[in-house]
């Protein structure tokens, strides 16, 4: 597809107050063969992203969910390309845009991650992923749909069911793809640093070395059938140092030795249960039902804030101040360092259970994603940092949407559209009715 470029401001759709592998050419940000250690499956090479970059979730290994190489200005659109089925959030790295796409065909979607060139949007490249020699199904249902690629050091890395791949960008070529892990469906997108490769989802925390070799799952029970009836809870995105492993299990806040998984505390009191940890410094975060919480990395308990919503998301942090977006429209930003102290609170329409984005913090705005189902409307919205009031909006078409991911000068966020009559179709599930629009926008 083409990609369509915008030719004047106007176009803009503010609002009021509601709310196949293709080309073989080198990417951006691939490998670097004269720092290469291992042109095969071992350690990736030192070529790391920018610091302007998006590599991950949240961006850091902590997923603080927040940048200072973007100011939050007022958007301008740059392209926009449309495909056929769903599509993940993006990942930005020096130049380049990676998503993971569900291609449709004639079963399931396949598994494809797609790398686009942020300046024009052009298409670079497009690999189907396999394992064992087979396609990979396109897991096309929150939160597995969230299976964004992963940047570090010259490679990717994508969930593919129970096992995890490394893709070089610069083939494109996958690289290999982890064992199967029984009993544990890696649902999010794996958290990668130098020391090792860390996948969680029901039911279990797994690391695997660079090589793709399992190192340890925890629980141990990972792999027995037994676990799954554990109430202890089901691991979320780890945040992750070069020595230490923070994770979130139910109510339960962990650090792990990440050379074999040795439980060094674990804090399972009157905190908040189901958040992914943010880890801020010294500081960890998460959010729940019961309140937004920060924890000491010695797994003390600092503060524990009342949260307005009920449904709630990953919260981000910038400064000494948490930013935390609900699916009820709620907004809020807590002093860190100030005992948790509520500094703004707005709510965005629309004001009900509805499909919404974690917050995303840039030098001066917050930016979240409302999607209004029953208006098939899709809503970006930046809020002022000091205060919470609305600084700048846009709308866009769509049934779903992820993003936004501010980087490199640019806002990149996806939205999806599936036809009001298949929506409740079985089709819907596998996403081969849906189509997906990758945008991209000028912020400065």
């Amino acid at each position: 597809m083409v990609p369509q470029r915008l030719t004047r401001r106007a176009s803009l759709a503010l609002t009021g107050g509601a709310l196949t592998t293709g080309c073989l050419a080198r990417v951006p940000g691939g490998f670097d063969d004269t720092n290469e250690t291992d042109d095969t499956i071992g350690t990736p090479n030192s070529s790391g992203a920018s610091e302007g970059s998006w590599p991950m979730l949240g961006r850091t290994a902590g997923h603080v969910g927040s940048t200072t190489a973007v100011t939050g200005a007022e958007p301008t659109e740059r392209w926009h390309v449309e495909v056929d089925g769903p599509v993940t959030t993006p990942t930005v790295v020096d130049g380049t845009v990676y998503v993971a796409r569900g291609k449709p065909t004639d079963g399931p979607p396949r598994a494809t991650v797609e790398a686009y060139a942020l300046d024009t949007g052009e298409r670079r490249w497009s690999l189907p992923l396999s394992r064992d020699g087979e396609p990979v199904e396109f897991a096309f249902s929150a939160p597995n749909s969230n299976r964004r690629p992963v940047y570090y050091r010259g490679r990717l890395f994508a969930s593919v069911g129970q096992s995890i791949a490394a893709i070089d960008p610069a083939g494109p070529e996958q690289l290999w793809t982890t064992d199967p892990v029984e009993n544990v469906h890696f649902n999010e997108p794996p958290t990668v640093t130098e020391s090792g490769v860390y996948a969680g989802g029901p039911f279990g925390l797994v690391a695997f070395d660079h090589d793709g070799s399992r190192r340890w799952a925890f629980p141990e029970s990972a792999t027995d059938d037994d676990h799954m009836n554990d109430p202890f809870g089901s691991p979320r995105v780890a945040a992750v140092t070069d020595d230490a492993v923070y994770v979130s299990m139910g109510k339960a806040l962990l650090e792990l030795d990440p050379s074999d998984a040795t439980e060094r505390w674990r804090r399972e009191d009157d905190g908040p249960s189901t958040s992914t940890v943010v880890l801020a410094g010294d500081t960890l975060v998460r959010v729940g039902f019961d309140g937004v919480e920060a924890v000491g990395t010695d797994g003390s308990q600092r503060w524990l804030a009342d949260w307005p919503g009920k449904a709630v998301l990953r919260p981000a942090v910038a400064g000494d101040t948490v930013y935390v977006a609900g699916l009820t429209g709620h907004v809020a930003a807590y002093d860190l360092s100030n005992g948790g102290e509520r500094l703004w609170h707005v709510r965005l329409a629309p004001d009900r259970f509805a499909q919404g984005t974690v917050a995303t913090v840039t030098e001066r705005a917050v930016h979240v994603l409302r999607v209004d189902d029953e208006a098939r409307e899709v809503r970006a919205v930046a809020l002022d940092r000091e205060d919470g009031s609305t600084t700048w909006e846009l709308t866009r078409s769509g049934t779903r949407a992820r993003g936004v991911v501010p980087a490199e000068g640019s806002y990149t966020f996806t939205t999806e559209s599936t036809p009001e009559e298949e929506r409740q179709q079985s089709t819907v599930g596998s996403g081969q009715d849906t189509t997906a629009t990758l945008w991209a926008f000028d912020a400065e």
